[in-house]
């Protein structure tokens, strides 16, 4: 398997003042690409070469667990930014309320995490399997799929994400990086939605999974493998639809 760049979801420039075509131009374009390249080069003939990329951070050490993570934390991270940002959806700053207590104290504690990271990083907001939220600091490349969490958004504190605009100055960089967070992204994150059965009408409700049928509760739809079958009228996944909330 061959490991791809991501597209952006948005032009190169579209996120400055805040990040600059040229942070873009360094981070995306070259760091990112590295990591791919290093990543294609080091799996062939290893167990690691037809696995998808969440499986290997899951399996993997070394030099293919670094640029494998890492090229999964940059995609994360480069699409859940947006030159348009909306307003945290209600359901996200119910969420957020209801496990930090209230959403500027979740942004005052990620803030405090990003700033204590000693060195090169990232800081997530992860979710586990019950759906409780956590702010969790890791070095390197280090990805909370690794302890069985669910990533819902996150920050990258390499230097290199912000030196050319920021210097070194993180906090600078921070309060940046909150103006440019697509927050109905994180918000379907962290409360996954729930999906309905064009057929039958069976919503599938990632609080509950699908025991039945191995599906863990709090498994986001978007987790479910391709050949799940709806428990009721037994068609597949690609006949469902979101619920709208």
């Amino acid at each position: 398997m061959k490991h791809a760049m991501p597209a952006l979801p948005y032009a190169p420039e579209a996120l400055a003042p805040k990040m600059s075509r040229e942070t873009l131009d360094y981070h995306y374009g070259k760091h990112l690409q590295t990591y791919v390249d290093n990543l294609n080069a080091l799996i062939p003939g290893t167990p690691y070469e037809e696995m998808p990329l969440e499986e290997i951070i899951r399996k993997a050490d070394g030099a293919i667990f670094n640029n494998a993570a890492q090229t999964w934390n940059h995609t994360f991270f480069f699409r859940q930014l947006t030159p348009e940002q909306g307003p945290v959806p209600a359901k996200l700053a119910a969420k957020l309320t209801a496990e930090f207590g209230s959403v500027e104290t979740f942004r005052e504690q990620f803030t405090r995490a990003a700033l204590g990271l000693f060195g090169s990083g990232w800081v997530w907001l992860a979710a586990d399997r019950a759906g409780h939220l956590s702010i969790v600091a890791m070095s390197n490349a280090g990805n909370p799929l690794r302890d069985g969490l669910r990533p819902v958004m996150t920050v990258d504190v390499w230097e290199h994400a912000y030196y050319i605009d920021w210097r070194n100055r993180r906090a600078d960089f921070l309060k940046a990086f909150w103006e440019l967070i697509d927050w109905k992204q994180v918000a379907d994150r962290a409360v996954p939605r729930r999906y309905r059965c064009t057929a039958c009408d069976y919503v599938y409700d990632p609080a509950k999974g699908d025991p039945e049928t191995g599906i863990a509760p709090g498994t986001p739809f978007e987790e479910i493998p391709d050949d799940w079958t709806c428990p009721v009228c037994g068609l597949y996944k690609e006949a469902f639809r979101p619920v709208e909330e």
